[in-house]
């Protein structure tokens, strides 16, 4: 084999990819644009490509189908909005309510702003058919690994926490997170501050295990 021509393979590989890259990205995002405006239901492969300017072949090169884009649009949107939010490390002496406090402030005022991911998510998460099964999918997925993140911490907060207590928890301040997304775009004097007061509180006033199994 050449040496030359093996070195310069990955260069000729990477020019390739790059543009279609930035095609696939360009298609998500005008798909998550039109979804914002328009809804999931109203976000068309033919509006998508002319948002995007791409032609309908470019679409299907990328994403199987309308439910597998918008799928897509919702784990690219997730995997962007984790990396802006707070670790969930547990400090020593750190309590349920302290921690929470430090760590979903930051979140619940990310998600006041409706990330693409809960916008998408929240639309198809009702619907009992099989047109958006993908995307619905996909946002159940994020949300389980949210929970999984939060019941490790628990049990890192609380070590004597079970399996089972240490998943309520979690579930509780995930279903939490739903209603700060619904609340901010409802009520026009929403206080992200005042609702992450309000679930330190509840949690912090949680009994102990035995007692509440008792």
């Amino acid at each position: 084999m050449n040496p030359q021509q093996s070195a310069a393979e990955p260069e000729s590989v990477s020019k390739e990819a790059a543009p279609t890259a930035r095609s696939a990205d360009r298609i998500l995002t005008a798909a998550a644009e039109l979804a914002k405006t328009r809804g999931v239901a109203g976000a068309t492969i033919a509006a998508v490509c002319r948002r995007s300017g791409l032609p309908v072949s470019s679409v299907y090169w990328h994403f199987e189908d309308k439910d597998g884009l918008f799928a897509e649009v919702i784990r690219h949107s997730f995997a962007e909005w984790l990396v802006t939010v707070p670790r969930w490390e547990a400090e020593d002496g750190t309590t349920l309510g302290e921690g929470v406090r430090n760590v979903v402030g930051a979140s619940y005022r990310t998600l006041g702003m409706v990330p693409d991911f809960m916008r998408v998510g929240m639309q198809v998460l009702l619907e009992k058919g099989d047109t958006y099964a993908k995307t619905r999918r996909a946002f159940l997925d994020c949300r389980l690994q949210v929970k999984r993140m939060i019941s490790a911490w628990v049990r890192r907060v609380e070590p004597g926490a079970s399996a089972d207590r240490a998943d309520d928890i979690a579930t509780l301040v995930v279903a939490f997170s739903d209603g700060a997304a619904v609340g901010s775009q409802i009520y026009s004097d929403w206080d992200s501050e005042e609702y992450v007061d309000l679930m330190s509180g509840v949690l912090t006033c949680l009994p102990p295990e035995d007692t509440a199994a008792g």
